[in-house]
């Protein structure tokens, strides 16, 4: 993504809503998956290090990130080892680990179809990989092109995308629920008419003032609603999934 949003992510992601939320409802499909401290766990695509932060302390945490600048900014901001690589290439042998986090990563990637098979060869028979990714085609925008996605999901894309790579899915959630109507409301409008800027802006450099603890209480309501069920509709995908044997 734009070198600009990795400083931007750095400053606002331990509070800014999507991010607390977001990292929240991960955590606990990461401790359902069963996995704990005596499992290695690699953060693909692991940003400036919010995730391993969030998540400090429930499992042993590599990162892996493309830009020199992210894993610089995550190595110092989690003292967890940080590799420089692709997720078409990681730098890992067969089987190295327990768990994979690939939060918001297979939407960049314009061969997700060699990133999942990496993915699936890095992981453990039966190793688990929670994976997020943003859905509905029609509403890629300026802050998809900032985060330089290729590509928003479908549901049944997404999921056929995981299976026919090896994976077994056992849960599968709709994310951002309780505020879709709302974002999908902005993005078609914000679509309709902004103008073209030399470099876009992701939605992280809005200043949302005391909105932001609002959002974020809707957020939790939505972490708890999930700690339930799966929910019927949503802004992206939420997907926990085993490597197969095979």
């Amino acid at each position: 993504m734009e070198e600009l949003e990795y400083e931007v992510m750095a400053s606002v992601e331990d509070r800014h809503f999507w991010f607390v939320g977001t990292r929240a409802i991960v955590k606990d499909a990461f401790m359902a998956a069963g996995i704990d401290g005596g499992h290695r766990v690699l953060d693909i695509g692991c940003g400036t290090g919010g995730t391993m932060r969030a998540l400090d302390g429930t499992a042993g945490f590599v990162g892996l990130d493309l830009s020199p600048t992210a894993a610089g900014l995550a190595r110092r901001r989690t003292g967890n080892p940080v590799a420089m690589g692709s997720a078409t290439a990681p730098p890992f042998r067969d089987g190295t680990f327990h768990g994979v986090l690939a939060l918001d990563v297979f939407e960049h990637i314009p061969d997700d179809v060699s990133a999942v098979a990496e993915v699936r060869r890095i992981l453990e028979p039966d190793g688990v990989l929670i994976a997020t990714v943003p859905c509905h085609p029609s509403l890629f925008s300026e802050h998809d092109e900032a985060l330089h996605h290729v590509r928003r999901y479908t549901r049944r894309g997404f999921l056929g995308l995981l299976e026919d790579g090896g994976f077994r899915v056992d849960r599968v959630t709709w994310t951002n629920s309780l505020l879709f109507p709302a974002a999908a409301t902005f993005r078609l409008l914000a679509n309709a008419v902004r103008r073209r800027r030399t470099t876009p802006r992701s939605n992280a450099a809005m200043k949302l003032g005391p909105l932001n603890d609002l959002l974020t209480r809707i957020f939790m309501a939505e972490r708890a609603l999930i700690a339930r069920f799966d929910m019927p509709f949503g802004l992206g995908l939420l997907v926990v999934a085993r490597r197969g044997r095979a």
